[in-house]
């Protein structure tokens, strides 16, 4: 028992634990037993502050068009319209070692959080065993303060163990590459690191980030006959660093004005010498914080700067200038309905080798809480691919969802959700049926957490 419970319980009794001589002081002691035993037990079966999470998740769902395309293509393999039944388990332990290290008394914590998570995922295709994998997730977090100083690092480290062979499907169908490519065998890595230093009316904020894929599948140069529908991938970062100057315009609102100077590798595959790997300088103005007490908003945008060397193709420009922007929108309408919108465009080299483009994401929600315990949601998320000469395509995927979430109690919830995606040509080339595609999916899923 602990010290809180044994003295809980004594000052419960209103007197010090000794052998009463009174019936009543002994009916006043049964009580001060019986809570204390129940202070204990609610004191050892409580997690402890450093565990932070121990859940399991389990998702059922139903794919009808596992591949992407809507119709086969002359001489490749009859991959259209697989569908199948999905399903995905995923335990995830967390931890928080701040509480360990930081004096519980004191105020002002230098480090406020510094937590790892690893969470394994295990998936299954009941009727596409080539598209079965594991993937492990170990995400980490380092925050903190010191006076005026802050800083603030985050990390997501994945690796899949799939199929090192590529997709047997249209290599070139609208956006589908990517879902598929997910599945296979690699390694990424996404991290940025925050440095910022406040004075009453300013900030500076140093920033850097980097983006990684390690794609371990086969290359077969898909260029020869024999090759004809599989896909090959080639590795591919983005790294980028510089400062950010801000302006508070209120305590919790302020406008930026920054720089990035960044760096993007594509591999080039054995039997071309094409990369469109470059250096880039990218210039930023934006805003930050809550302008409203309800509201929440975060963006930055400019011109990028891209410089490619002498591997590029015939046809590539040697500079391009790009528009760079991202943003974030969170809006508490009512204390029942939230909304949010997501956006993020710019530049980029492909997956698939020889060429770049510009990669288009926007994503709006909607959740409305519809009972206690019952939570409903909407969202509308729109990707894009503008590609770069010599290549020509304007691929878009749009996917429209409706959900579900039921919360039993704190440890207990369960999900529904229904989802359909359209692949559309934009490019108006019609290069060959299957481009174009419909998908449906729809998951029930449920979360215990200990």
């Amino acid at each position: 028992m602990t010290f809180f419970a044994l003295a809980t319980a004594s000052l419960w009794a209103g007197q010090e634990v000794q052998t009463p001589s009174d019936p009543k002081d002994t009916k006043q002691l049964e009580v001060a037993s019986v809570d204390a035993k129940q202070i204990e037990a609610t004191d050892v079966a409580k997690k402890p502050a450093w565990l932070t999470d121990v859940s399991v998740s389990v998702k059922e769902t139903y794919d009808s068009n596992v591949f992407l395309t809507n119709a086969d293509r002359a001489g490749l393999p009859p991959v259209a319209n697989v569908s199948s039944w999905v399903t995905s388990v995923t335990p995830k332990v967390g931890f928080d070692f701040a509480p360990l290290i930081n004096d519980p008394v004191a105020s002002n914590k230098s480090i406020e959080v510094l937590s790892l998570a690893y969470a394994p995922e295990v998936v299954r295709y009941h009727d596409a065993a080539t598209e079965n994998y594991e993937a492990h997730r170990i995400t980490t977090q380092i925050k903190g303060k010191a006076d005026s100083f802050s800083y603030n690092f985050d990390n997501l480290l994945s690796f899949v163990e799939g199929n090192r062979d590529t997709p047997q499907y249209n290599q070139v169908n609208c956006w589908a590459t990517t879902a598929v490519r997910e599945r296979r065998d690699q390694m990424q890595d996404k991290g940025k690191l925050i440095l910022r230093n406040d004075w009453e009316q300013w900030f500076v904020r140093g920033t850097g980030s980097v983006t990684y894929y390690d794609l371990n599948t086969y290359q077969v140069n898909n260029n020869l006959p024999q090759y004809a529908g599989w896909q090959d991938y080639v590795d591919r970062y983005d790294t980028n660093g510089g400062l950010d100057f801000g302006y508070k315009i209120t305590k919790d609102f302020a406008v930026t004005l920054g720089y990035r100077r960044g760096h993007q590798y594509q591999q080039a595959f054995s039997w071309s010498s094409v990369s469109n790997t470059n250096d880039y300088d990218r210039a930023l103005a934006g805003f930050e914080g809550k302008p409203l007490k309800w509201l929440k908003v975060e963006f930055q945008g400019g011109p990028d700067f891209h410089s490619y060397g002498d591997t590029i193709a015939a046809g590539h420009q040697n500079d391009l200038t790009r528009a760079y922007l991202e943003g974030a929108v969170s809006a508490e309408v009512t204390s029942r309905d939230t909304l949010g919108f997501r956006m993020k465009q710019w530049q980029w080299v492909s997956s698939t080798g020889t060429a770049s483009y510009e990669d288009k994401t926007f994503d709006f929600s909607y959740k409305r809480k519809l009972a206690d315990k019952l939570t409903g949601s909407l969202g509308y998320l729109i990707q894009g691919a503008v590609y770069d000469a010599p290549t020509v395509r304007n691929d878009w995927q749009y996917t429209y969802t409706a959900g579900l979430k039921y919360d039993l109690n704190e440890h207990l919830s369960f999900t529904g959700d229904y989802s359909f995606i359209q692949g559309v040509d934009d490019s108006y080339l019609n290069i060959a049926p299957g481009r174009e595609y419909d998908r449906h999916l729809v998951t029930l899923g449920m979360r215990a957490a200990f």
